[in-house]
């Protein structure tokens, strides 16, 4: 048994295993392609404003949620805020005049769309009725399943029992089919915008049940404060973490990951190496692809992957108080975005509740649009980056004239205008396609979970997006703790962890 372990990517899943492994008297270093923890869990500062580029909500926010513990044994959750969205999303019509708007309570949501929409009753009353049941769901999180033994396995299927027949309807129905059910153009738009369109109903269902219980809150600070105070709890704990270190390669001898080289040429030798980073990096470059079978190469050749995306996000001289912080806004005609990409709608956040990410008296807008086009925004990116330039440009003038259109406040107070692309994704996480997540948990993919670890491999694991279908922060935070409690078993130790 040893106890020296090298971690590849100090994002969420990454710190997590770091933080566990830590606790249960391990050795680790992580080892980290950017200059600050977080992974795609990010923000980044642009004179005095911060730009949020991942979290929405936090599942686990309240004590009441299975995950709470889980988080408070990372972060002190005592000391952390978190905001309560009452509206998930305002949803515009053509016109500007009218809206419909998706409330967390489920009450309130069910009377305003059967206000707005009374001819879809039947579908509004389905899908309320799906939230109202799953608002009892308690989650058995405490164990990973890697462990499991068959008494452990049997209390799970009984927490999930009541719930078996709504978790069987709504994963084969995506978001996008379920819209097809109303006859309301507005409500059918708003149905789809309520995130990625492939992705199984049963996801957005869930994640409105905590919402509507105040267990999915936004957690002041954003990404970077919550990614910020993980290494620093495992930094605490006595691990470190190496940045601007690019691992090239896993060295395997015997079929035991021995090592990994750094880009520097440099390699470092440990007993057990987790990769916490990019899916295909890892297993067709850092690994040569010499570890894989059909289940492996299914994922990466058929499954589809969340797209990437180009956020525009302004720093604004004003504090733009009681207005809605989320809205789906309609853009007269429409814009083109790359090749692949042309929207008539724009989806922006508007941070007028998290004054810690602007001086005081300001305000950050974000607008956030997804595109499958990586290759071009690389490729310009590479060959042309004047055009390049421009292109950011065109896009960050377009919304904000889509934004003074709606709010008529925005274009004399704009002070900061940044944009980030499917380029600048790749080029700070190195995530294949510049996904913003790993798989898209669609009807198709069903309940699947990849292996942690690969086949003819020994002393190697891999954790995070790529593993986890369907992706976010608690299956991150969970896939790095599992991946400890696999080990700790392996070695015949305890499990033990260590809360705020």
């Amino acid at each position: 048994m040893g106890n020296r372990v090298k971690i590849i990517g100090a994002g969420i899943s990454g710190l997590s295993a770091g933080c566990y492994l830590q606790m249960n008297g391990y050795e680790t270093e992580i080892y980290e392609l950017h200059s600050i923890p977080g992974g795609l869990c990010t923000g980044w500062e642009r004179m005095g404003y911060t730009f949020d580029g991942c979290v929405h909500w936090l599942v686990g926010s309240s004590p009441e949620n299975n995950f709470y513990p889980l988080w408070n044994e990372l972060i002190n959750m005592k000391k952390q805020k978190f905001v309560d969205h009452e509206i998930y999303n305002r949803i515009w019509d053509k016109t500007g005049n009218k809206y419909i708007d998706f409330y967390t309570d489920v009450d309130k949501l069910e009377s305003e769309l059967l206000e707005k929409a009374p001819e879809d009753k039947a579908p509004i009353r389905s899908m309320t009725g799906a939230i109202r049941k799953l608002k009892t769901l308690r989650m058995p999180v405490n164990k990973a399943g890697e462990v499991m033994g068959p008494l452990d396995g049997l209390k799970t299927l009984v927490t999930f029992l009541p719930h078996i027949n709504t978790f069987r309807k709504w994963h084969k129905l995506s978001i996008e089919d379920f819209s097809t059910k109303f006859e309301n153009p507005l409500l059918r738009e708003g149905i789809r915008a309520l995130f990625t369109p492939e992705m199984a109903m049963l996801f957005i269902l869930m994640n409105m049940a905590w919402m509507g219980n105040k267990e999915a809150g936004y957690p002041i600070g954003g990404s970077l404060g919550l990614a910020g105070n993980i290494a620093k709890r495992y930094k605490e704990l006595g691990g470190e973490i190496k940045y601007n270190q690019r691992v090239e390669k896993i060295l395997v001898y015997e079929e035991k990951a021995t090592g990994i080289k750094l880009s520097s040429g440099e390699e470092k030798y440990a007993d057990i190496i987790i990769s916490a980073g990019d899916g295909f990096n890892t297993i067709f470059n850092m690994l040569g692809g010499k570890f894989k079978d059909k289940k492996i190469e299914k994922y990466y050749n058929k499954y589809k992957v969340f797209p990437s995306f180009i956020q525009v996000s302004l720093g604004l001289n004003i504090e733009m108080k009681g207005i809605e912080p989320n809205q789906y806004l309609p853009i007269q005609g429409n814009l083109k975005i790359d090749n692949l990409t042309t929207i008539d709608y724009l989806g922006i956040r508007i941070f007028n509740f998290d004054d810690t990410l602007a001086p005081k008296g300001k305000t950050t807008i974000t607008a956030l649009i997804l595109t499958e086009d990586y290759k071009y925004w690389v490729d310009l990116k590479e060959k042309d980056s004047r055009k390049y330039r421009e292109e950011k440009k065109r896009i960050s003038n377009r919304v904000i004239e889509v934004l003074e259109d709606k709010f008529g406040i925005i274009k004399k107070n704009v002070e900061v205008t940044d944009v980030s692309t499917p380029a600048s994704v790749i080029r700070y996480t190195g995530n294949w396609k510049g996904s913003f997540e790993g798989w898209v948990l669609t009807p198709e993919l069903g309940f699947g979970q990849m292996d942690k670890t690969l086949p003819g491999l020994d002393k190697f694991y891999m954790i995070g997006q790529w593993v986890e279908p369907g992706g976010g922060l608690p299956p991150a935070l969970m896939s790095g703790r599992a991946v400890a409690q696999m080990i700790c078993k392996k070695d015949e130790k305890e499990f033990i962890t260590k809360s705020f």
